[in-house]
Parts: C-alpha cells; sequence; structure tokens
C-alpha cells in the first residue's frame, strides 16, 4: 500500500475512484459504483480520523502552554509583594547581592514561557509538512518530493526535539 507514513488509512488500488468524486460528477461519469477494493473515501477518513484531532491536539497544547504561563506569571506576581519588602542583601562595599527582587523579576515566567513556545513550535514543525502533504493530495495535486523527506525526517525527530526542549535552559 504505498500511502507512505500513514498507510493505516489509504484506499485500494491507490488511484481508485471514491465515491464521493463518483457522486459530484454524476451527470458525466459512467461510473455507478467506486473501483475501490478497500479505503473507499479514505482521504475523508485521513482528515476525520487523523489531520483534525492532530490539530486539535496542538490548538489544545498551544491553549494549555499558555495557560501555564499565565498561572506561573500570576503566582509569581503575588510572590514578588513579599519578596520587595525584604530588604536587598549588601556586601561590605554596600554594592546589592542576593536575591533582590530586582534581580529576580519573572524569571520563572520567562523560563517557562520559553520552554512552552518551544514545545508548541517543536509540535507545529513536526507536523506542519505531512499537513501541507495532505493537502496538496487533497486538491489532487502531486506533492513536491522533497516534502516527503521533510515528513519523514521530522516525524521521526519528535522525540529529539522535546529532548532538546526538556534539556534546554
Amino acid at each position: 500500500n504505498p500511502a507512505d507514513w500513514d498507510c493505516w488509512i489509504h484506499s485500494y488500488p491507490h488511484d481508485c475512484t471514491p465515491t464521493y468524486v463518483i457522486r459530484r460528477e454524476e451527470d458525466s461519469s459512467d461510473m455507478v459504483v467506486t473501483n475501490c477494493t478497500r479505503g473507499d473515501s479514505a482521504e475523508i477518513f485521513q482528515w476525520a480520523f487523523f489531520f483534525v484531532p492532530l490539530w486539535a491536539a496542538i490548538a489544545f497544547c498551544v491553549f494549555v502552554m499558555m495557560s501555564i504561563v499565565r498561572v506561573v506569571e500570576t503566582t509569581e506576581k503575588r510572590t514578588m509583594r513579599y519578596v520587595v519588602n525584604n530588604p536587598i542583601d549588601r556586601d561590605s562595599e554596600g554594592q546589592e547581592q542576593g536575591r533582590g527582587a530586582r534581580h529576580q523579576h519573572l524569571v520563572m515566567t520567562e523560563q517557562v514561557k520559553r520552554r512552552g513556545i518551544l514545545y508548541a513550535c517543536g509540535f507545529l514543525a513536526v507536523w506542519i509538512f505531512p499537513t501541507i502533504t495532505r493537502l496538496i493530495e487533497l486538491f489532487n495535486a502531486e506533492p513536491p518530493p522533497l516534502l516527503n523527506v521533510f515528513s519523514g525526517c521530522f516525524i521521526a525527530s519528535q522525540g529529539i526535539w522535546n529532548t532538546m526542549i526538556y534539556f534546554s535552559q
């Protein structure tokens, strides 16, 4: 089944005419029944059971990351009220040092925001190429071979992206 990396939802034979195409062209077509042995209208099912849930998960990921950043920012701002009231440590020459409020302003929020953005961007980078490929195929065009190469490379490297983001400073 030449369906590339998502062969679990595809028609056979690869070039068969789905039922929805026959119904769309009823007046001009001599075909009444599809010539698909299996996977009739597979393109619809690819979108319904793979790409729509995938992009819903990506949107949910972005929403959750934004929510986490908001919660961390709110918590950190509340905590800063108590840090500001503490005296700033000074060394023997009178220079500020230690954990003064000016040095710690929303550090955790920035770290969480950066990591959340990187995680969402990694998720997007992995799945943008396969989605573009399927969109091109949906309009009965041939996607460039380089797009398939990018799809295969980025999907296979999703764990590497997540690891790099997780261990980044």
